[in-house]
């Protein structure tokens, strides 16, 4: 399947699935335009999913979908701490050629996260305010809790602008079989998207 998208939308080449799960809070940045078919050449994905493990899991999928344009954050991010430098980090992103980055984390049903009303918290501005305000969060013993319902909050970022082009986050999501939730947390963003008219 040939995929026409935003720069924003390149976990989209996905497996076939009709899952429960959905996307049911969204923000798009109002500049950005849907009819570009420029894709990210080079992408950084993150994944503050349940553990270690199920990061390691759900970079891998989104990896392996983008064929060849994308890195998981777990090889790549290990020797940087979130008291360092954005401008050292964004320096050194450039310089290994990346122009996108994909957050995804977990958040409790209860949790007031992500934007309400057309807007959303001053770290959500950059990737890299996002994750260092949520890593120490997921590297909590106590982040994922057995039997605890979560969404799951994802947002885009371009590096270009270095601002959030889309954010978006599921339905309740099932945290006991870590492949099934991951790939249907890629099949709801991918209904979402060409129910929107982003992809074909």
């Amino acid at each position: 399947m040939k995929i026409y998208i935003l720069p924003i939308y390149f976990i989209l080449i996905l497996h076939a699935c009709t899952p429960a799960t959905e996307i049911q809070n969204e923000w798009t940045a109002p500049d950005q335009k849907k009819d570009s078919t420029k894709l990210f050449q080079k992408i950084l994905f993150v994944a503050l999913l349940k553990d270690n493990a199920a990061r390691r899991i759900a970079e891998d999928k989104l990896v392996a979908e983008v064929k060849g344009r994308g890195v998981a954050s777990y090889n790549y991010l290990p020797g940087i701490n979130t008291q360092t430098s954005e401008s050292v980090i964004a320096g050194k992103l450039r310089q290994d050629g990346f122009d996108g980055v994909m957050v995804m984390r977990l958040i409790t049903l209860t949790k007031n996260a992500g934007y309400v009303g057309g807007g959303y918290p001053s770290y959500y501005n950059s990737w890299y305010s996002y994750y260092s305000s949520t890593y120490p969060g997921f590297n909590d013993p106590n982040y994922y809790l057995s039997g605890t319902a979560y969404n799951v909050e994802t947002n885009v970022y371009s590096l270009a602008t270095n601002k959030l082009v889309w954010t978006g986050i599921t339905s309740a999501v099932n945290t006991t079989d870590t492949n099934k939730m991951i790939d249907n947390i890629i099949a709801a963003i991918k209904r979402k998207m060409r129910s929107q008219g982003f992809i074909k």
